[in-house]
């Protein structure tokens, strides 16, 4: 009798047990069963980055020297990871697709006071962004909840993050400004230009000096250090900032240049598509030197823009290059001219900012003849490390009228780059200064260039930026000889 009352209390305590059991499970919201769980192994072969990122059941690490240095953390259960550079930087992030409990993640919205994290709260996908700072990783963007059941995802330099749902359907995201924001998918049929952009060939009397000095008047060094670099490019660009003479007696430097025309042929060596010649130096030899100027670079086939010939019949707004599929309009503008007239006989000679409904005119114009409009720009403060507000006064204006690429010189010295948005939501690539190209200024901020780098794609007749950055370049000066090459 005893031993069946054990029995019967057993069988009373596994029911409890079990009903104790089935309500935990009730309580605690399971992960959907259509996840794909990826196990992945991510070799990282750049300079100081880590040696390999693992994902294994459900959990990412970060190796160096066979050691973790991170790790997730229990409440992330991750579904697949990326190694890429998705904010345009130049450096590699980690992207983290993966699954906590609530909707927000660590940075929830401001009008969000207060998030319960309960055992019972429902799971919900998102995307977590971190960055490599060489030597720790560091929280960058958490989404909350994507608001799609994301099956898969696969980062294209080209179409950049598409993830896939769970229903097939493809969605592109790339990082604007802050964070990832919906694009347009690319057609595998679109066309594609890669584009290089240089700021000011600046040239002093220390430079030419010393190439008649040890390269018999020859300038091809100064792009020698650049060359395999700017040859991955489809185009290439540069801003001539002084103008050319062929008389050693018109050899000058500040404050009224004038730069032997052997650094012209130079530049056409180097096999630079498109050079920008509106400058504030652009008038310091005369009508003539501007003529000289644009007649090299028309019996090269190289586009000269912002300058014209006194042979010109009247006004040309823009250059047209093509190629590849993809016609691009090309302008120049000036702010200014060191107080110097424009000539009277070929008031066009110099493209400048001077008479507003004339650029808003010449865009329109290139729109309707050009599927993309790339402007060059000479404006802001010398010297100054953040644009004035001319200059972002200026970029609204050419956003809002339909520019699609900016790129700024003059002053000097590197600015941002960023993206502005027009009144019709046309997005505009801004470079607010590419800074020196070259230069014999002893300033360590104008020895610091940039090289403006973007993407052009084609598709269904219409172009979209799909690609953009910039690369530090720095000049140096050796026994008086001046080079100028990528910065590590």
């Amino acid at each position: 009798m005893k031993r069946h009352h054990k029995l019967l209390i057993s069988i009373a305590a596994c029911f409890l047990a079990a009903i104790a059991v089935f309500s935990l499970v009730r309580a605690v919201p399971q992960l959907p069963n259509w996840i794909p769980w990826q196990e992945a192994q991510l070799v990282c072969d750049g300079d100081g980055q880590p040696d390999e990122i693992l994902l294994t059941h459900r959990q990412v690490r970060v190796l160096r020297d066979g050691a973790t240095l991170w790790e997730t953390g229990e409440d992330l259960a991750v579904q697949d990871v990326l190694w890429c550079d998705i904010d345009h930087d130049q450096q590699e992030e980690l992207l983290l697709l993966c699954w906590r409990q609530g909707r927000y993640g660590p940075s929830r919205p401001f009008w969000v006071t207060q998030e319960e994290i309960d055992k019972d709260k429902e799971w919900s996908q998102h995307i977590f962004i971190y960055e490599w700072d060489g030597m720790e990783i560091h929280p960058s963007w958490m989404a909350s909840d994507i608001g799609m059941e994301a099956h898969h995802w696969v980062f294209d330099p080209i179409q950049r993050l598409v993830i896939t749902d769970t229903q097939g359907t493809e969605t592109a995201w790339d990082w604007v400004s802050w964070g990832l924001s919906s694009i347009d998918l690319v057609p595998p049929e679109a066309m594609t230009l890669t584009f290089a952009a240089l700021g000011d060939n600046l040239i002093h009397r220390p430079i030419y000096d010393d190439a008649f000095r040890n390269f018999v008047g020859s300038f091809h060094h100064l792009f020698a250090d650049l060359q395999q670099e700017l040859d991955q490019y489809d185009v290439t660009s540069l801003n001539q900032e002084t103008i050319y003479v062929e008389d050693p007696a018109q050899y000058s430097d500040f404050p009224s240049f004038g730069t032997p025309i052997q650094v012209g042929h130079a530049v056409i060596d180097a096999g630079f598509d498109i050079v920008s010649g509106a400058t504030n130096h652009a008038l310091d030899k005369g009508l003539a030197a501007i003529d000289r100027t644009v007649a090299l670079y028309q019996e090269a086939g190289v586009v000269c823009a912002g300058l014209q010939s006194s042979q010109d019949p009247g006004y040309r707004p823009y250059e047209l290059y093509e190629t590849q599929g993809i016609r691009c309009a090309v302008f120049a503008y000036t702010q200014s001219t060191n107080g110097r007239p424009l000539p009277e006989a070929a008031p066009w000679a110099v493209h400048t900012l001077q008479d507003e409904a004339q650029v808003r005119a010449d865009l329109a114009a290139g729109q309707a003849e050009a599927d993309l409009c790339l402007v060059y720009v000479h404006w802001g403060t010398e010297y100054a490390q953040t644009p004035d507000a001319q200059q972002q006064r200026w970029a609204q204006r050419f956003a809002d009228w339909g520019a699609d690429v900016v790129i700024g010189t003059h002053p000097h010295v590197v600015q941002p780059w960023t993206w502005v948005t027009g009144q019709d939501g046309h997005r505009t690539l801004v470079y607010y200064s590419l800074g020196n190209f070259i230069s014999a200024q002893t300033q360590e901020a104008c020895r610091q260039g940039g090289l403006a780098w973007f993407q052009v794609t084609k598709s269904e007749g219409r172009c979209a930026i799909t690609d953009c950055g910039m690369k530090p370049l720095v000049t140096q000066e050796e026994n008086g000889r001046y080079t100028t090459r990528l910065a590590s």
